[in-house]
């Protein structure tokens, strides 16, 4: 779905097919893309160690959410926004 108002193309997180392991990885073009969940983000931040995806692609250093679905989102860019619910702390 393309938003006209400001060229944000928004996807729902179940229209990406995750490789086997649920991972998912996003790189960036030249328009903002919003990722769109009802599933909420457990955990995220930046990959720090050495992980190689089961499609090949290694994603160390780049930014990631896991959502509660199983799905990890791994992308390379501050174009790519993901909205979603948060996890409460306990």
């Amino acid at each position: 779905m393309m938003d006209t108002n400001d060229d944000l193309i928004t996807l729902e997180l179940a229209d990406l097919l995750p490789d086997e392991a649920g991972e998912v990885v996003l790189f960036a073009s030249d328009d903002p893309v919003s990722i769109q969940s009802d599933s909420p983000v457990v955990n995220s931040g930046v990959v720090e160690h050495d992980h190689i995806t089961m499609t090949g692609e290694n994603v160390s250093g780049l930014t990631f959410s896991h959502f509660a679905n199983g799905i990890t989102v791994y992308h390379d860019s501050s174009d790519i926004q993901i909205v979603a619910p948060l996890v409460a702390e306990m």
